[in-house]
């Protein structure tokens, strides 16, 4: 027996010595490898780094992106025209002003309303992070089965506010992208309820009229508080295509209002805003004819001269370069946020310099006695750069 087990201790030490010999020669092996290919390490470190750059630099830019449309959205809520002053302080021009607007407080809505224009336009409106991934799931696919030409809608609430807001409606894959990034920043920076008031406040309602505050006016001569059941489904049909329910119109659009309002109604019934006996009533009211009784609207106009419209222009582009937005949304911008803006120009001398431009004498017909002569001048203060006037006219388009 004790023979055995030296036997059985020598075989195991034999084993042991053989192997280890192997195992030093592999170590080696790839240690030699690796001396070999520096290069290569090299580049795989270099790929690695450069995808951290990208990584970085891309949370980097929409965090900007993201913090920029805040800002500018915080402003435009404000829902206000923007005033352009002379030198002295009075008003040049109202920028934005040919809007008809009132704004209203989330708690001031009637809850029919909000709950009509939920159940017609996004009916996961307080559940979903500003995109409803469902709803555009289904969007997508109706869009790549008809190739392109469904008319299935996938946009949120949120969504549409924030084509609202930027004033891009183009049909591009770039545009949605973009439209979901500043949706789900909307939805991270602000109440649904504040979102929704700001929607409610901002959206057009017909001609010239924005907003559910003014639109009650206009169609039905009211305040917002006075409105029926079947009054709010009408105002939430209608955001599918104000001009084409328009009732004061030539045309008689009665039979597309009666089946777009009970659309609305029913939507509000299946999904229990409304009781059975609720629906039933507003149905009737509906089929009887809506009460429409046009409101007094007071028609706004905005007339600015030469010297705002190039402020305006100016305006406008130093936006775009210091928010890297489009023209399209500084100009929406500069239409909703209710700033000032203090211009150089004189208005005194700016009145007498376009009476002046209003005498005959400078009127210089041609040799063909077609063409007509145009004149312009500007002021400008060499000592401060300051321009105090800047006044045009041609005899064939007058402009000032």
């Amino acid at each position: 027996m004790r023979q055995k087990k030296d036997i059985e201790i020598q075989y195991d030490e034999i084993e042991y010595s053989d192997k280890m010999p192997k195992k030093r020669i592999k170590k080696s092996n790839k240690k030699s490898k690796k001396n070999k290919n520096p290069i290569k390490r090299f580049i795989i470190k270099l790929i690695l780094f450069a995808f951290l750059i990208i990584v970085i630099s891309s949370i980097l830019f929409l965090g900007f992106k993201a913090y920029v449309f805040k800002k500018l959205c915080t402003e435009m809520f404000n829902n206000a025209p923007s005033i352009i002053y002379d030198s002295n302080k009075n008003i040049l021009a109202k920028i934005g002003a040919e809007r008809n607007r009132e704004n209203l407080q989330y708690e001031d809505i009637p809850q029919n309303l909000i709950d009509a224009y939920i159940s017609i336009e996004d009916k996961r409106y307080f559940s979903h992070p500003g995109i409803d991934a469902k709803r555009t799931g289904g969007a997508i696919f109706s869009y790549v089965i008809h190739r392109g030409n469904s008319s299935f809608g996938g946009s949120t609430i949120t969504q549409q506010l924030v084509k609202n807001l930027t004033g891009d409606d183009s049909n591009t894959a770039s545009r949605k992208i973009k439209e979901w990034f500043y949706a789900l920043t909307l939805n991270s920076s602000f109440s649904k309820e504040k979102i929704l008031e700001a929607y409610l406040n901002i959206i057009y309602t017909g001609p010239n009229i924005y907003g559910v505050q003014e639109a009650a006016l206009y169609y039905f001569n009211k305040d917002i508080s006075e409105l029926t059941l079947e009054e709010c489904a009408f105002f939430a049909g209608l955001n599918n295509s104000p001009n084409s329910y328009n009732p004061f119109t030539e045309k008689d659009r009665t039979e597309k209002i009666t089946k777009r309002t009970k659309t609305v109604l029913y939507q509000m019934y299946d999904q229990n805003y409304i009781s059975e006996d609720e629906y039933n009533n507003a149905v009737l009211q509906v089929e009887k004819g809506l009460n429409f009784k046009k409101g007094n609207i007071e028609e706004s106009s905005n007339i600015s001269s030469y010297h705002s419209d190039a402020v305006i222009n100016e305006v406008i582009s130093d936006l775009q370069k210091k928010y890297f937005i489009t023209k399209d949304f500084a100009t929406n911008y500069f239409s909703l946020a209710g700033t000032n803006i203090y211009s150089t120009v004189n208005i005194d001398i700016q009145s007498k310099l376009e009476k002046e431009f209003k005498d005959s004498k400078y009127i210089l017909q041609s040799s063909n006695g077609t063409d007509t002569s145009q004149a312009a001048m500007v002021i400008i203060d060499p000592s401060t750069r300051k321009c105090s006037c800047m006044c045009w006219r041609s005899w064939r388009k007058e402009k000032f």
